[in-house]
């Protein structure tokens, strides 16, 4: 095999015209970042991690203040208890959603709980439910509507809903 002479850098760092470009050096400069470009890094960190300290407070975890050695296992803890309650409701939903019998239901009323989940508020919701063939009857169930949502189920909302043929209480609304 010949041995070709190498001329010039093409090592992944260098920015010669023609020359190699590291991946990360190429997402640097298509978002406009890299060195002596003005990017005050410190100052997006602070964003970034006054960002989580939000989030962590909508979610009901914190005050809003950062994460700590002081504070980190109560936070881990209500963490992991919401996400087992998340879990448990989704599994049952789409339980219910793959056995249940398809049908219709009015929104008639919608109490908040005042119970959170990852920030997430619990409301008890009546609906009127109709099933074809069957007489229309009332239920009350308590459903997580995130508030982006809110404004879809108000009262006098109609939507599909199935219903646990074992337990007609028990439904998951599917629009």
């Amino acid at each position: 095999m010949d041995h070709v002479p190498h001329t010039g850098d093409v090592s992944p760092r260098s920015t010669q015209k023609g020359a190699f470009m590291g991946i990360f050096d190429k997402a640097k400069a298509a978002f406009g970042g890299g060195p002596g470009d003005g990017t005050d890094w410190a100052a997006q960190a602070q964003a970034a991690q006054e960002l989580a300290s939000q989030h962590l407070r909508d979610a009901g975890y914190t005050d809003g203040s950062p994460i700590t050695m002081a504070n980190a296992a109560s936070v881990t803890a209500q963490a992991s208890a919401d996400h087992d309650v998340l879990n448990a409701y989704g599994q049952e939903l789409n339980r219910i959603i793959a056995i249940g019998e398809t049908g219709t239901s009015v929104i008639t009323g919608l109490v908040d709980t005042g119970d959170r989940t990852a920030g997430n508020p619990w409301y008890l919701v009546d609906a009127e439910v109709s099933l074809a063939g069957r007489e229309s009857y009332v239920i009350q169930s308590r459903q997580m509507v995130p508030p982006q949502a809110l404004a879809s189920y108000a009262v006098g909302t109609t939507h599909e809903i199935k219903v646990d043929p074992a337990d007609p209480t028990k439904t998951a609304f599917t629009s």
